[in-house]
């Protein structure tokens, strides 16, 4: 039985966010704390001539001015986790300061600690800086082809290469009757959170220990990374999450700015907080950056013998801690859907005079869905073919899985068919096809694109491990105690949820804490859609046991098999006799007492995720182009998504919604460039185009549940799959309309701006 898994219920942290009483980074408050700014890098490539800070140290209110010539040698820099495809050769790791040379605009050069905010802003613009400017690598694939490194230590350009495969693909080139090619570009991203990055640290002499509350998405990678780099090498290291604002995979970086920091607060014995401004994030950090070029081998009946992808991402300057993450993951998961026999993928990682890359909602699923979403469309026009036919003869098989695919990825479950079927029929896709046929009326032009994605939940294999603890007080109040804290997300309802419903108690006898070191000796934050799939499934682990425990006890004093008991209303049944119940709290006072325990019961479990569940969403657009101005209106957008089962569909739409919109700002407006010496055009949001109501339609959502075999709850994960579906299905409605018309999409690339669609239509 399930009285709240399953049930749409409100979200126990919306009273708290909607009446302010939820506590962010900068409502942290420490006595003596001081503030904190930072001095930033305004050429893209340069050499240090002078970092003067003199007359920064001689500002009122000033405490410290730390440079790169007083963290060389003495703070190591920010190395990444070493992944496949990162060998074994030296990788370009972030300096916390900048020590001789810039290589980025919004690069760290110093961070200046005052009495305020508005001393330290004022005092980091007496910092002096002298520049020579040097020549920027900005295009990566000119960066890739250099003969002079940007890291001489390291001696290439070219620091990652990824690569898989499987089949005779040269053999499925040679038996074509059709080879199609083509090329797609997706921009640098922003992931733009509500709540910029920031930080309070303080440290405790007494006790040598360093408590740190950031806005992050991993606390304990920060206080691992913390203990690495610190020379003080503080005993006691506390990371604390409070609520964060939007993570997006942005947050689960180790940033210049918390090491800086940290070693501020101590060498000063001072509380330290530091807060990013928005133009500082616009520049210090993105997402995306790849270029692909595609290669299909199609029989003439439509069916995908053989696919080459050659891709380039632009990693920026140096790696921060996950930034080969999306390199890895984008080579595999070109796969998409479809049973293609005969793959070969290779992605090469370039250094340019950029920010650093990483992980940004999808994580390499985006953009692999945009290189074989618009590949699968460019066929489809080749072959004169219907692209949703072209995609049912593809798709793999429902009698087919588990199905390996030729990039290496074995996807559990799925019903790709039953999924897509529903969404056409949801966007009335014959009849818009009918209507296009009756010819162009005016200047608007209908489009329909379609875009059918998978995506993995639980992240690489060392990645879905999950430490949770349940506590079952006497008074029958339930303590869960998990790694994976909420950033948006609403998973500490789902967790009392999955709580409620498993010991029988009610939703408001559930505390979920998360977010502390303190609490959990390990553990692997809120990355790579494993909220549930991997923490929910861990708490789900730690409630059977101790369902077990209690239902053992309550069958000895029900004289009965623990078998035949059963947990609800708070009270335990025995299935043999309705009439006989207990108290909850009766039944867990005795088996406090039989077990000899005074405290709370407690089970305590280490879940690893055997398997990566795979997720499948099938995302129809609609649009209305306007041949005149190229304005782009989306008329309707219907996406189907399989996430397995959903614990509370009301949090699951809502993920969805959201997802589809960042993608929606992605296909449309969303995108950073750059000029030829590195200098970014965007850095407000003035200039940033991150979608509104306006520019969203109401979206017509369903979803399907097919269980995955890979975890006991059957979760897929749902939190990064709209986004990997959404810009292409976008783009791909673009080139649709622009086709009714005669007018090629080839070279149009997101963000699809109204002056490049009016352009490309007038061509």
């Amino acid at each position: 039985m399930s009285a709240f898994k399953g049930q749409s219920l409100n979200r126990l942290e919306d009273a708290r966010l909607l009446r302010g009483a939820a506590e962010f980074v900068d409502d942290i408050h420490v006595e003596g704390m001081l503030h904190a700014a930072v001095v930033r890098s305004v050429h893209a490539h340069a050499r240090l001539l002078r970092v003067d800070a003199s007359k920064a140290r001689a500002a009122d209110g000033v405490a410290m001015v730390l440079t790169g010539a007083d963290l060389d040698g003495v703070v190591e820099p920010i190395g990444a986790i070493r992944r496949e495809g990162m060998g074994e050769a030296p990788i370009p790791a972030h300096p916390v300061l900048a020590v001789d040379r810039v290589c980025y605009v919004g690069q760290p050069i110093a961070l200046v600690v005052a009495s305020d905010r508005y001393a330290a802003r004022d005092a980091a613009d007496l910092v002096e800086v002298d520049y020579e400017p040097l020549e920027t690598l900005v295009d990566p694939r000119a960066a890739a082809a250099a003969k002079e490194p940007l890291h001489a230590h390291i001696g290439t350009n070219v620091v990652m290469r990824a690569f898989a495969g499987a089949g005779d693909v040269a053999g499925a080139f040679e038996r074509a009757d059709l080879i199609v090619r083509g090329t797609y570009e997706v921009p640098r991203l922003v992931a733009t959170p509500m709540e910029c990055r920031g930080l309070v640290v303080q440290y405790n002499a007494n006790t040598d220990g360093l408590t740190m509350w950031t806005s992050t998405q991993v606390p304990h990678r920060v206080k691992t990374y913390l203990k690495q780099l610190l020379p003080q090498k503080p005993t006691n290291v506390r990371v604390i999450a409070p609520y964060v604002g939007g993570g997006f995979g942005r947050k689960i970086e180790v940033w210049p700015e918390e090491v800086a920091s940290a070693y501020a607060a101590i060498e000063l014995q001072r509380p330290v907080k530091w807060i990013e401004e928005r133009s500082e994030n616009l520049v210090a950090s993105h997402g995306r950056g790849f270029t692909g070029d595609v290669e299909a081998a199609v029989s003439s009946d439509g069916h995908i013998l053989g696919l080459r992808f050659r891709m380039l991402a632009d990693l920026g300057a140096f790696f921060l801690t996950s930034s080969g993450g999306p390199l890895g993951n984008a080579v595999q998961r070109v796969a998409g859907p479809y049973a293609v026999p005969a793959m070969d993928v290779e992605c090469l990682g370039v250094v340019t005079n950029k920010p650093p890359t990483g992980p940004y909602r999808g994580a390499g699923g985006p953009e692999a869905a945009v290189l074989i979403e618009r590949i699968v469309d460019d066929i489809a026009a080749e072959l004169s073919m219907d692209p949703a036919a072209l995609r049912k003869l593809n798709f793999i098989p429902n009698d087919a899985f588990p199905h390996t695919t030729a990039t290496g990825l074995t996807y559990d479950s799925g019903d790709f068919q039953g999924a897509f079927d529903r969404a056409l029929e949801l966007a009335e896709y014959d009849s818009v096809r009918e209507r296009q046929r009756a010819g162009v009326q005016g200047n608007i032009v209908t489009g329909i694109g379609i875009a059918t994605v998978v995506k993995a939940s639980g992240g690489k294999a060392g990645v879905r491990q999950s430490n949770a603890r349940v506590e079952i007080e006497r008074t029958g109040c339930v303590v869960v105690v998990t790694d994976v804290s909420p950033h948006g997300q609403g998973t500490e309802t789902s967790f009392a949820q999955i709580t409620a419903d498993a010991l029988g108690v009610a939703i408001e006898d559930v505390l979920v804490q998360h977010g502390d070191t303190d609490l959990l000796e390990n553990g692997g934050g809120t990355t790579s859609s494993r909220g549930l799939a991997v923490g929910g499934n861990a708490i789900y682990t730690a409630l059977e046991q101790a369902s077990e425990s209690l239902r053992t006890t309550a069958a000895r004093m029900l004289r009965c098999e623990p078998d035949d008991v059963f947990l609800a209303e708070r009270r335990a049944y025995s299935k043999l006799d309705f009439h006989a119940a207990l108290d909850f709290e009766d039944v867990v006072r005795t088996n406090a007492r039989e077990s000899g325990t005074t405290g709370p019961l407690v089970f305590e479990v280490a879940y690893t995720l055997p398997a990566n569940p795979f997720a499948f969403a099938a995302h129809i657009a609609e649009v209305a182009l306007d041949l005149g101005t190229g304005d782009v209106r989306i008329e309707r957008f219907v996406a189907v998504h399989d996430c397995g089962p959903m614990i509370n569909p009301m949090i699951v739409r809502g993920q969805i919604q959201g997802g589809i919109t960042q993608g929606i700002g992605q296909a449309l407006s969303e995108g950073i460039a750059y000029d030829g010496v590195g200098q970014p055009f965007q850095t407000n949001l003035m200039t940033y185009g991150i979608p509104n109501s306006e520019s969203t339609p109401a979206y017509v959502l369903e979803n399907f549940e097919t269980p995955s075999p890979t975890n006991p709850l059957g979760i897929k994960g749902i939190g990064e799959l709209p986004t990997v579906a959404s810009p292409v299905a976008v783009a791909n409605a673009i080139a649709d309309a622009l086709a009714q018309v005669g007018a090629s999409a080839t070279g149009l690339d997101m963000p699809l701006t109204q002056e490049r669609v009016w352009r490309a239509s007038q061509a």
